[in-house]
């Protein structure tokens, strides 16, 4: 199942973004604080749709992290909890539409002051005080006409923080957030999976475009990496170059989420301009054999560019891949789309892509 359509209101910086025809791979680019990162972010809250945790993740991901109820603010438009944020979502190959609909929920009465046991306001106000979020959601067919929504909730307790999810529902899509920094713990989990398998080689072959002196990869205690560069001891991950463990991670990752969906948020860090377009051909070749549809962010001119460069003849046969660049003008952002012509039309023309 691939993701065809989003369709997002009142989420972080967004008014409105509806974007389509999305295809295998994907590529969003645009100035800074055009809302490359938050299209992931809503697309990574429509594959986990009942699991409310995730408003607290992506700020996570941020380096935001919730110390109080008011910090649900982060993901409402304006930091406001006037609107509810809405979230649609169509996905191809068995015909699925998913709405999502995240609004903030409120106690009436006043927070009590656990260790006084006395009202922690010396007014008689009846504002509401918010104490979480709520996810409205429903999936259906091509063949249903209604929504049938279910409830997931996350609150602040003087416990702690308490989920509730749906029991009748179960997720049928894997999807993985990759940011900028790499989790060497995560990787290591990944990497398991493989070697298990036996199927490292193609990652090994990949790694080489970036250094041709590694023949191996294995795992140690402690979630350690190690490398095989032909010396007489293995090599931690920890003093390779960022390149091979960026991408080592990207594809590690891709083959840990057979036939999911991977959102990589600025995909060009820790890469040289020269081996950008290796990386690609890596990512596709990946993707394609594991059937994960990959969405990724850049700003770098280079990496758009690379982005292009590849297996020109086999991407433009599959329609497999598309460039956005996302605009914004007075508060109001859309989408422009590139299909494989259109963007080697603007290269060749020198027009600005970014």
């Amino acid at each position: 199942m691939k993701l065809f359509q989003v369709d997002i209101k009142k989420f972080r910086g967004f008014p409105k973004l509806k974007i389509d025809d999305f295809k295998d791979l994907n590529l969003i680019v645009g100035k800074n604080n055009c809302g490359k990162t938050s299209i992931l972010e809503a697309i990574f809250l429509t594959i986990g749709i009942s699991n409310p945790n995730l408003a607290i993740s992506i700020d996570r991901l941020r380096g935001l992290f919730h110390d109080d109820r008011e910090d649900f603010q982060f993901i409402f438009h304006n930091l406001s909890y006037s609107s509810n944020i809405e979230i649609d979502t169509k996905f191809i190959n068995e015909t699925q539409y998913r709405r999502l609909i995240i609004k903030p929920t409120f106690n009436k009465v006043k927070d009590i002051d656990i260790k006084s046991n006395i009202l922690a306001s010396n007014t008689t106000s009846t504002d509401k005080n918010i104490d979480g979020i709520e996810f409205d959601f429903s999936i259906k067919s091509a063949k249903q006409s209604k929504d049938k929504f279910r409830k997931a909730t996350i609150q602040f307790t003087p416990d702690g923080v308490k989920v509730q999810q749906p029991n009748d529902y179960n997720e049928s899509i894997i999807g993985i957030f990759l940011q900028p920094t790499t989790s060497v713990i995560d990787l290591y989990k990944r990497l398991d999976k493989i070697l298990v398998k036996k199927a490292e080689d193609r990652f090994i072959r990949a790694l080489q475009n970036i250094d041709n002196n590694i023949i191996g990869i294995s795992l140690g205690a402690k979630n350690m990496i190690y490398f095989d560069i032909g010396i007489e001891r293995l090599v931690p991950i920890q003093i390779m170059g960022d390149g091979t463990i960026k991408l080592l991670s990207y594809l590690a990752t891709i083959a840990n989420a057979e036939d999911g969906i991977v959102l990589i948020d600025e995909i060009e860090n820790g890469f040289h301009f020269s081996i950008l377009k290796s990386v690609w051909e890596s990512i596709y070749d990946t993707a394609k054999l594991y059937n994960v549809q990959v969405f990724a962010t850049t700003h770098s001119f280079e990496c758009a560019k690379a982005f292009n460069g590849i297996n020109p003849n086999k991407r433009k046969q599959e329609d497999s891949t598309r460039l956005y660049r996302i605009e914004r003008e007075n508060n109001l952002f859309r989408a422009i789309k590139y299909d494989p012509e259109v963007l080697e039309s603007s290269f060749e023309s020198n027009w600005e892509i970014r």
